[in-house]
């Protein structure tokens, strides 16, 4: 892979863009789920830590080292819930039945999460910022990651989402889950 290449899909993976965002791809609607109120913990422990393989074939290793033993093998498109970076190259992660094991964070798109807005809805340039638009309620709508506070930790009272290819915050409570 080409340092270029590999250095954006490591920015994309750090800025939690999903695939199809940062392809510029539009969101997908899903038709006749049901809906829940999304709650923190809907949203933390799903749509941040659930990522998809991106290479035929993915070695999982004891440690966070190429050199390590192999502990398993994904594929293309398997799914695995991220428990940590270990650092920008190298995560922690459950894959198949709960194994636990690290792969190279190259390798691998986040999984996007489809939320929809419970009512008319403003849009935001970020959480202190002015509204970009406003969506009518029921518009589906990509969570790409939470915002962060001025101490590196997240704001879980705000979402970044993709909207139909363009990006803004939005807050957390007028959102719905659909599963």
């Amino acid at each position: 892979m080409k340092k270029t290449t590999k250095a954006l899909s490591t920015l994309a993976l750090a800025a939690g863009m999903t695939a199809a965002s940062a392809g510029g791809a539009a969101s997908t609607i899903h038709a006749q789920q049901p809906e829940t109120t999304v709650s923190i913990d809907d949203l933390y422990s799903y749509p941040i830590d659930s990522y998809l393989v991106s290479a035929e074939a993915l070695n999982v290793r004891s440690k966070a080292s190429a050199s390590s033993p192999k502990a398993g093998i994904l594929h293309l498109g398997d799914s695995l819930k991220l428990i940590s970076f270990s650092n920008a190259d190298w995560a922690k992660v459950h894959y198949k039945n709960g194994k636990t094991g690290f792969i190279s964070t190259h390798y691998i798109v986040k999984a996007a999460t489809t939320v929809k807005t419970k009512a008319k809805t403003n849009v935001y340039t970020s959480v202190e910022g002015k509204s970009i638009t406003t969506l009518p309620a029921g518009t589906s709508v990509s969570f790409l990651g939470w915002s962060k506070t001025k101490k590196g930790g997240f704001d879980f009272d705000w979402v970044f989402v993709d909207y139909g290819g363009a990006t803004g915050y939005m807050k957390t409570k007028d959102l719905h889950m659909s599963k």
